[in-house]
């Protein structure tokens, strides 16, 4: 039967409290003060912004270099208004990687480049960016998770949001609530990469897209001692940590002289689930280009989550019968530039504009709202995205070839890679501890083992994570039991040798043997990155939405 559940209705309600929404939420509140200052008929309208983070920003993480081209076009004085900014990209370097040597790129190419970007906290930049919402008169629910799409006369009406107080059984805890049900005349989704919410409405309204394809970004804070490098400076490789055939890569970003981001960027993929995107970053900083900045430093904050990568061609339709589509959600990433910030910011700028044409005209019908996808088309968002449409792809023969396709020009001294070679001279595929082949299953996995001082456990870096939930609540990450037991303990052993004990950064999943194989889920440790979900090679893993507030704490990422 029907839970009966409160009903609030609003004009527009935004899901995820992203860069994205933030954005088109206060830009469509800025359009809509604008208009009543000059017409006779003034428009009113309710808007809701919603976030399954405790505090705003609370689930926000990247590198994190902006472009800030979007953000001038709708706040041009956002230094003046206190915007944190860590630095200004102040010199670039590009390098691949041998296990313990580093060859420079000799210049970096124009599309790559860096220049005038900003180096951001993202959870900070989000904080921020809450607090002028909330100071445009926007209401801001965060602890709330949108757990289901609301749908009714053939279009999304609204969403229902999270119960709070069941215990593991589902049963009611004294003091439970019921969720939601949100009503609105549209409702913006802006979750990030493989959001919920976006899932299960794409199986009432099918994309025709391409399928997504992701990877695993695992980052890290470091605090370290002056001298190292200058605020600003900017460091990207490739090569090792990663075996040549594996798309991966990591960077080193300096947002003061004592303070910087390192971290890994890994394919992931139900193709190619064998793969440790934790183990790569701790791997990835013993290279002595790595180990020699972040020596006798501390590491004050970790956290993990995945990447859209399928860029344009993989991006579903942009809008639909109730709603739209912002961000990574819609896949805005440009992986030649590894930047999604100002495409996320710019799509909510166009998505602004859409709306408050919708609300000017008091038409939400779905031909209205196909006007956003018109106005991304028009746009340089567009436009960037289209030209890096096959960047990502060009990898999938291999790094070099990739590289040569991508247009780097690989010339170092003592090195040289023609047209036709898949390698390097002396630079063979690196091995690495803790993956394997498919072909390989049954063969024991190496044991990475930490050092507590530049290398961490997964349980030591959730701790520098922050991420907390309500241990008594129903579990979100949902597997059957005949799937556990004929495809996790049978099936998956045999053909990968379980690989969710490796591709989740956060040691959620583990196989034990006694007293009989079983599969055992530590659902508290949760980064909510959805590695499980995209890389499971046989699609039994559903995640959904915890109860609200749960989930990492990010401050500094």
């Amino acid at each position: 039967m029907q839970q009966e559940r409160e009903s609030i209705e609003f004009d527009i309600v935004f899901v995820g409290a992203g860069p994205a929404n933030l954005a088109s939420a206060i830009q469509l509140q800025r359009l809509i003060r604008q208009h009543n200052r000059q017409s006779a008929n003034p428009l009113e309208a309710t808007i809701a912004l919603i976030d399954k983070g405790r505090y705003p920003g609370a689930h926000l993480l990247s590198g994190a270099l902006l472009d800030p081209k979007a953000l001038e076009e709708f706040m041009p004085d956002y230094r003046e208004q206190g915007c944190p900014i860590e630095a200004t990209v102040s010199k670039e370097s590009l390098w691949l990687l041998q296990s313990k040597r580093k060859f420079p790129v000799p210049f970096v190419p124009e599309r790559f480049s860096n220049k005038g970007a900003l180096l951001v906290s993202l959870s900070r930049l989000g904080a921020w960016m809450a607090e002028k919402a909330e100071e445009e008169e926007i209401q801001l629910f965060d602890n709330t998770a949108a757990s289901a799409p609301f749908i009714e006369n053939g279009r999304l009406a609204g969403i229902i949001t999270d119960d709070k107080g069941l215990d593991k059984k589902s049963n009611q805890k004294p003091g439970y609530e019921p969720g939601l049900l949100l009503k609105s005349k549209v409702t913006v989704i802006g979750e990030g990469s493989d959001g919920s919410l976006f899932r299960q409405l794409s199986a009432h309204f099918p994309t025709g897209s391409l399928p997504q394809r992701y990877e695993t970004g695992v980052k890290e804070t470091w605090q370290i001692p002056e001298g190292r490098v200058i605020a600003g400076e900017v460091h990207h490789t490739f090569g090792f940590p990663f075996e040549s055939d594996v798309y991966g890569g990591g960077w080193l970003y300096a947002f003061s002289p004592t303070l910087v981001s390192v971290g890994c960027i890994s394919s992931v993929g139900p193709e190619s689930p064998i793969c440790d995107p934790h183990l790569n970053l701790q791997r990835f900083k013993l290279h002595p280009l790595m180990a020699n900045i972040l020596k006798f430093g501390t590491m004050v904050e970790a956290g993990a989550r995945t990447i859209s990568s399928g860029g344009l061609d993989a991006m579903p339709p942009l809008s639909g019968p109730g709603f739209l589509i912002t961000g990574e959600s819609a896949g805005m990433v440009n992986m030649q530039r590894h930047k999604g910030i100002h495409l996320a910011m710019k799509s909510g700028l166009l998505a602004a504009e859409t709306l408050f044409e919708a609300l000017l005209h008091n038409d939400f019908s779905t031909e209205r709202l196909n006007h956003y996808e018109e106005r991304f088309k028009s746009s340089w968002a567009y436009e960037e995205l289209h030209a890096a449409r096959n960047y990502r792809t060009a990898f999938d023969k291999g790094l070099y070839p990739g590289l040569l396709q991508a247009g780097l020009q690989l010339s170092f001294p003592g090195l040289n890679l023609k047209k036709n070679q898949t390698s390097l001279p002396g630079l063979e595929p690196i091995p690495v501890p803790g993956m394997k082949k498919r072909e390989n299953a049954n063969s024991a996995i190496p044991e990475f083992r930490a050092d507590g001082i530049r290398t961490f456990s997964k349980e030591r870096s959730l701790y520098h994570s922050g991420v907390m939930h309500e241990e008594n609540q129903p579990c979100h990450l949902h597997i059957k039991p005949e799937d556990i037991a004929e495809i996790c303990l049978k099936k998956c052993l045999v053909e990968f040798g379980n690989p969710c004990q490796h591709f989740c950064p956060a040691a959620v999943y583990e196989i034990t043997t006694e007293p009989l194989p079983a599969l055992r889920l530590n659902p508290s440790n949760c980064l909510h990155c959805k590695t499980c979900e995209v890389a499971d090679p046989y699609a039994i893993i559903t995640w959904t939405t915890p109860e609200g507030g749960g989930g990492p704490g990010y401050k500094l990422s």
